[in-house]
């Protein structure tokens, strides 16, 4: 069934979002933010559809011969309108390199400085070609809207960060995404003051430098990069978004063979993997005293398990190199000698069909029922399990009505904030027929409603009803802990298939003839072993 939105619908939207804010955020906004609302509301009608109409599509700049709304009746009345009013304006000072891709080929063709080109040239061989040209004429109305700094803000304070966008509304209203309802109050407000928000800007702002810089390829850009780079700030989720750019610099000068410099920035980061980048780093530098401690104190205090593991892996390298001098203690190697149960199977290469499809296929071949449940049986099942608890009313972090859960859902801050609710419900999941009627409740009442961990199309209550059958509700429980250790690092990467037989059933990761176990998947298997939880790898190969 399509859905066809009501006329002015992206208006509405726009209008929610600037007083939504105002209403959560009135304390916060400042003179540019105020007036740029005002301002706005002050337009004409069709003023202001035009400019929601603008910043809402791709690009900065825009052609007026392209612009056709069936709502703006006079386009350029509504032009001068938004021009006056410091929401538009012909971008006169935009370099031509940037007005040029707005051209057809043919355009760029018949310009006088592209006479002698040949018509067979690519069109971005045409543009380079014309970049360095100071001043073109070429004969367009063009437009660019404004204030966009202003509208940034607004979208952050809404959303909590700027990766989200107007086209939620448009999936919301479509139907096509449903989101669970929370109270939205001003007390559970993202950003407690102006200050973090401006913070959170910068950190965005520098975030998209870092690319850039990279992308140079030039150090000494990047050392005036990382001299520019904010100082680090107590508050988690800040300094979170501060150290990921740090890793990115330094990782990037760790490629580069400038190992001093990645060292001394990995030791400001406090996020994962910045400790075993250093730990790697000295012992390709034979600093071999530096990479044990560095190894040790990961194993002591392991933000993860991969940091666990690694601490582990390397420490065990060293031993087996080097006299140590029982500075290495007896090592935890179970995980890293298990070695899973792998099966060779050739099959016939058909076109479109992957291999996990290919394996499913096998299997059935078998008389054996195996279904492509690609990441979403097990952490469907865990987010059915604790969705009021994913969903429960903690402060700051739901603050705009189009979340999948709650912000603090990937960090530390998770547990800690829940963990009497956590550990009760655990509890109650003992019971195993709680858990199934739990889990059978959940999926009638949140069908189709967004969930970080739940993918609804994968899922159906018969393959939910088989697996809890089938599966020992202690282990289940086993994998549950697991995820609330690290949700971000954890809910990820689980077994492709599941597999039913007469005995019960088994989970199946599935590699093509290129592909090899990832730590994290390693892990996961592990897991299964000691949990009881019968688990397999499949490599496939491609009969000749």
């Amino acid at each position: 069934m399509v859905v066809e939105l009501p006329a002015g619908h992206y208006l509405e939207n726009f209008r929610y979002l600037l007083e939504f804010v105002t209403g959560q955020y009135s304390s916060l906004l400042q003179e540019q933010e105020l007036s740029y609302l005002n301002e706005f509301q002050s337009l004409p009608l069709q003023a202001q559809m035009l400019y929601v109409r603008l910043i809402q599509r791709k690009g900065s700049l825009f052609r007026c011969d392209k612009i056709h709304y069936e709502e703006i009746d006079d386009l350029q009345q509504v032009i001068c309108q938004l021009t006056d009013a410091g929401f538009l304006d012909d971008g006169g000072d935009v370099h031509v390199r940037e007005v040029l891709p707005l051209l057809t080929k043919r355009e760029l063709l018949g310009l006088p400085e592209a006479i002698g080109f040949m018509p067979s040239l690519k069109k971005d061989v045409i543009l380079d070609s014309l970049a360095d040209i100071g001043t073109i004429a070429t004969g367009l109305c063009i437009i660019r809207p404004l204030r966009l700094e202003t509208l940034q803000f607004y979208k952050l304070l809404f959303f909590g960060n700027l990766e989200q966008d107007f086209t939620e509304f448009v999936l919301n209203d479509l139907g096509v995404t449903r989101y669970e309802q929370y109270p939205l109050q001003p007390e559970s407000a993202f950003f407690e003051n102006r200050w973090m928000v401006e913070k959170t800007m910068e950190l965005y702002i520098f975030d998209e430098l870092s690319h850039e810089v990279i992308a140079e390829g030039d150090q000494a850009a990047m050392a005036e990069f990382v001299q520019s780079l904010p100082s680090r700030c107590n508050n988690e989720r800040l300094s979170r978004r501060h150290d990921r750019i740090v890793n990115r610099i330094a990782r990037q000068y760790e490629r580069l063979g400038n190992f001093a410099e990645a060292l001394s920035l990995y030791a400001t980061s406090h996020l994962p993997p910045s400790r075993e980048r250093r730990a790697r780093i000295l012992q390709k530098e034979a600093k071999l005293g530096e990479c044990i401690e560095q190894c040790m104190d990961m194993l002591q205090t392991p933000e993860n398990d991969q940091e666990r593991e690694i601490a582990t892996r390397l420490l065990h390298r060293l031993r087996k190199k080097i006299n140590t001098d029982g500075l290495i203690p007896d090592l935890d190697m179970e995980m890293l000698e298990l070695k899973p149960i792998v099966k060779h199977v050739s099959v016939e290469k058909r076109s479109g069909v992957d291999v996990e499809e290919s394996a499913c296929d096998w299997f059935r071949q078998l008389g054996f029922d195996a279904i492509y449940v690609e990441n979403c049986l097990i952490p469907g099942l865990f987010g059915l399990a604790f969705w009021d608890i994913i969903f429960a009313p903690v402060k700051s972090v739901f603050f705009n009505p189009f979340q999948r859960g709650p912000s603090d859902m990937f960090t530390p801050a998770f547990y800690r904030a829940r963990e009497d609710l956590i550990v009760n419900r655990l509890h109650e999941l003992e019971d195993q027929q709680y858990l199934r009627n739990l889990v059978s409740d959940r999926f009638e009442k949140k069908y189709q409603i967004a969930n970080y961990f739940v993918q609804w199309t994968k899922l159906s209550r018969d393959l939910l009803d088989r697996f809890l059958c089938a599966v020992s509700n202690d282990a289940l429980l086993s994998v549950f802990k697991r995820l609330l250790m690290d949700p971000g690092s954890n809910r990820s990467v689980f077994p492709d298939l599941v597999v039913f037989h007469e005995g019960g059933f088994k989970l199946v990761e599935v590699k093509g003839p290129s592909d090899r176990l990832q730590d994290n998947q390693r892990r996961w298997l592990h897991h299964f072993s000691m949990a009881g939880i019968p688990a397999e790898v499949v490599n496939i190969s491609w009969n000749q």
